[in-house]
């Protein structure tokens, strides 16, 4: 019978902003209460559908249905970034913009409408009545052209005062919340050659580069990897000034530097273009202690040289990606350089590049665009296996719980204690 199990554990706190955690880790075990259990699949949602809570829950019931493994789907921080969720909020900046175009349509904010107190309901009422309508009078009188639409940008900020961290401790949820239901199945484990539960991780998009970041931040944790067009933070994006990748506008202060270019999503109707962009602590501000800095990207780049020199010195997880070639969002030149780097160094790896609409069957892969509208189910299913019979060849070295990674400007250490993995980030003194 098909069981899931909900949890609420202790998270990890913003370590690199000194920032406590005011909400707690919550994820769902499911798993078949008759079979022995292989493998531990941790499902990793992005940013897209597969983020949603319904379509999660019916995939974790069809794997543990047809294959001899729990799944894990995680609510990492900030993972509900999206409505209804998330709400619509103004903060400083974005009340800058907003007060600034309404005054070049000559419709000024009065200075005694405080928007950045307003909620998600409020603000739509606001924009509506005094904005939306103004816009359609002005194009009946032909002061404004038929075609006109006002650009503005709004927050996303997700619930439980959480906010876009990017990456890290996403990652470190997900691994912890994997952690705690290896210490603690509900179901009986199968005692395969004494080796335990199998981690295998999995994620399309953002959750693919999660996925990935799991595998960099807690080696030991992580036995395989299940990656669909994910991305990467590449620090060549800080060196070269091009913030245009997808990864870098949906980290969310891309509007400090053009609201409507770096934005993470727009939507348009008739009389507003409305940009979004998730809440979030960083800045490009260099002044601020919340400076997104080249440490920052350093420890989020899955290509960092010398960060996976010292990966390597650990257990070495199964790596294998399917990427569309031609992809918009995640440029496959980035995803290519990271396996041709773990496979120089010993890794175990297969990178899948689609090419052509000849591999598209309608099933598995629906399209040759970014995440090829590809089955997480069937992900899984093709794969599962495969992934088995190599980690089970796949023999681990004696290994202690941490790692330590140097980045330009902050030691980062990522240790394991009990079922937790925390970090511990220090500022190097010249």
């Amino acid at each position: 019978m098909i069981q899931t199990k909900t949890y609420k554990i202790d998270g990890v706190n913003d370590a690199e902003l000194g920032i406590k955690r005011k909400s707690k880790l919550e994820f769902k075990l499911t798993y078949d209460n008759k079979k022995e259990i292989r493998a531990l699949i941790a499902i990793i949602p992005g940013l897209g559908e597969d983020g949603d809570s319904y379509y999660r829950q019916k995939l974790a019931q069809s794997i543990a249905r047809d294959l001899d493994a729990a799944v894990v789907t995680t609510n990492y921080f900030a993972v509900r970034s999206n409505p209804p969720a998330a709400k619509f909020s103004i903060d400083e900046i974005d009340e800058l913009i907003l007060r600034t175009v309404a005054q070049s349509i000559n419709r000024p904010i009065p200075d005694d409408v405080e928007l950045t107190k307003m909620g998600s309901d409020e603000i739509w009422e606001y924009l509506n009545s005094y904005l939306y309508n103004f816009i359609g009078m002005q194009k009946v009188t032909g002061k404004l052209k038929l075609n006109f639409k006002l650009p503005f940008h709004l927050t996303l900020a997700p619930p439980n005062d959480e906010y876009q961290n990017f990456g890290l401790m996403a990652a470190l949820d997900v691994v912890n919340a994997t952690l705690y239901a290896q210490s603690n199945p509900p179901f009986k484990v199968a005692n395969l050659n004494g080796g335990g539960l199998a981690k295998i991780y999995v994620g399309s998009s953002h959750g693919g580069y999660i996925a990935n970041l799991c595998a960099k931040y807690a080696p030991w944790a992580v036995d395989a990897i299940l990656d669909n067009c994910g991305w990467n933070l590449s620090t060549d994006i800080f060196d070269k000034e091009n913030f245009q990748p997808g990864t870098f506008r949906t980290i969310g202060f891309g509007k400090e530097i053009d609201f409507m270019h770096y934005r993470r999503d727009s939507r348009d109707n008739e009389n507003f273009h409305l940009c979004v962009s998730d809440k979030t602590k960083w800045t490009s501000n260099s002044q601020s202690p919340n400076y997104f800095s080249r440490s920052r990207y350093e420890i989020r780049d899955l290509n960092e040289p010398s960060h996976l020199i010292t990966q390597a010195k650990y257990p070495k997880p199964i790596f294998k990606c399917y990427h569309v070639k031609d992809d918009a969002v995640a440029p496959v030149g980035e995803k290519i350089k990271f396996y041709e780097q773990l496979k120089n160094l010993g890794f175990d790896v297969t990178l899948d590049i689609i090419s052509d609409k000849s591999r598209v069957d309608g099933k598995f892969i629906k399209n040759i665009e970014h995440g090829m509208g590809m089955s997480m189910k069937l992900l899984v299913a093709n794969n599962y296996e495969w992934i088995m019979d190599k980690i089970a060849k796949n023999q681990k070295p004696p290994y202690e719980p941490n790692i330590e990674f140097k980045t330009s400007q902050y030691l980062y250490k990522f240790s394991q204690k009990d079922n937790q993995v925390s970090l511990k980030c220090t500022k190097i003194t010249d």
